[in-house]
């Protein structure tokens, strides 16, 4: 076993005897000591020094030597180190890691809706797709109205993750979904259009494309120009499909792409 693994073998092992000790607090047992407070204080200055730095394996390492000391107590000290190691893991890209430690902090904090939505982002990094979906249906139904830009951009996550696994139907419900509900951003209406293209629905593509350009959300917006020109192209509409190509270019700048398109349709 290397010694990555043994390390998160340790932190997997802290974060049982850490539930164990919620276990008895949660009985009425307080068997679970107190560490040194000012020895804990300094680890927890050290680690956020380190994350500031890059340091991300040095401070987790830092964090799980606060918690050691405090010996299984479970409050608000713990709760805030576990944040700090939480967002340590996910910046060092162990993103299985930062979901557990999310996951712990669900239990011995409470169902606090952004713990759910970094441990479903966590999930989608590491690849784990039904946990991910599992949890954004369970934030879309707590919050999706009440936070329409950050469950957008959670359900354009959720479904490129989907459709990276194969499962394009399902990712073509949540963005459906997320569309009804008028929580679609230029993403989302450019995934919809990429998979109707798929689909070879040109005519229902071209319309998600134009759909997309018309949101207050920019970030996607080359894409939807390109995409709607060539779904246009598709269609056999050469002279619009030319026009908006050109369109792009006067936006964006001249690409090989775009100009090998052009000369193309120039032709036609």
């Amino acid at each position: 076993m290397d010694q990555k693994r043994k390390n998160k073998r340790k932190r997997l092992l802290r974060l049982a005897a850490l539930g164990t000790c919620l276990g008895l607090l949660g009985a009425g047992i307080s068997g679970c000591g107190v560490g040194n407070g000012a020895k804990r204080q300094e680890l927890r200055l050290q680690a956020i020094e380190q994350m500031d730095s890059g340091d991300y394996s040095g401070a987790i390492s830092v964090l799980d030597e606060a918690l050691d000391l405090g010996k299984g107590s479970v409050g608000a000290f713990e709760i805030d180190i576990l944040q700090y190691r939480a967002e340590a893991e996910f910046r060092a890209e162990d993103y299985a890691a930062a979901a557990h430690t999310y996951d712990v902090l669900l239990q011995v904090d409470e169902e606090r809706p952004e713990y759910i939505r970094l441990r479903c982002i966590s999930s989608i990094r590491s690849g784990d797709v039904d946990a991910a979906l599992e949890d954004f249906q369970n934030l879309y139904s707590q919050t999706g109205e009440e936070d329409p830009e950050a469950m957008g951009q959670l359900a354009a996550d959720v479904g490129m993750a989907l459709e990276s696994a194969g499962r394009t139907q399902e990712a073509l419900e949540i963005y459906s979904q997320a569309q009804a509900d008028g929580l679609a951003n230029s993403i989302i209406y450019n995934r919809i259009g990429l998979c109707r293209m798929a689909e070879e629905a040109y005519i229902q593509a071209e319309a998600a494309f134009a759909a997309g350009l018309e949101c207050p959300d920019k970030t996607a917006e080359a894409d939807l120009m390109f995409n709607r020109a060539v779904a246009l192209e598709y269609q056999g509409e050469y002279q619009q499909a030319l026009a908006a190509f050109e369109e792009y270019t006067a936006r964006f700048g001249q690409d090989d792409k775009a100009q090998h398109e052009i000369d193309f349709l120039r032709t036609r």
